[in-house]
């Protein structure tokens, strides 16, 4: 099972920090992942409720994150989608077309950099075996250590 810390850290090395995206309200730079409330089977931790589901997360400014989470707390399951809708409205509206667009270019050029960095990294990483490749490999070289030991021997190297 997975913990509330390391579903975060699973959302960020799948889909990047949240930093390099944009506020699913707003529009503006994101900086966390926010659980949207919809899973069943969510968890609980000590931090608040999670999900094991990586679809219920969507990157959020703190602004907007907290009145989502304020309005999850104040308002019963039939009124908060009606509520979050009126927010992530009136979110959205209170920023305007430019800011967003000043925020845009840099958040874009910083995820093309943090995403070539990762192939980087992938490229440079050592593939993992699974058992049946394994398996194979080491039966490949016990052979292949026969076979010196055999050739050693021969050659009265023993």
């Amino acid at each position: 099972m997975t913990g509330y810390k390391a579903m975060h850290k699973i959302l960020n090395s799948l889909r990047l920090p949240a930093r390099y995206s944009a506020c699913d309200w707003c529009g503006l730079s994101a900086q966390d992942w926010s659980y949207q409330w919809d899973d069943t089977e969510a968890l609980d931790s000590e931090h608040g409720p999670y999900s094991q589901n990586t679809a219920s997360y969507r990157a959020m400014c703190r602004r907007c994150h907290l009145r989502f989470d304020e309005a999850h707390r104040s308002y019963g399951a039939e009124r908060f989608p009606f509520e979050v809708a009126r927010l992530k409205e009136a979110a959205y509206a209170a920023v305007s077309d430019e800011r967003r667009e000043a925020e845009r270019v840099p958040r874009e050029a910083s995820r093309s950099i943090a995403l070539r960095q990762l192939e980087a990294q992938e490229a440079i990483r050592k593939p993992r075996r699974t058992k049946a490749e394994a398996a194979a490999v080491n039966a490949s070289l016990a052979l292949m250590a026969r076979g010196f030991r055999r050739n050693a021997i021969e050659r009265g190297e023993d």
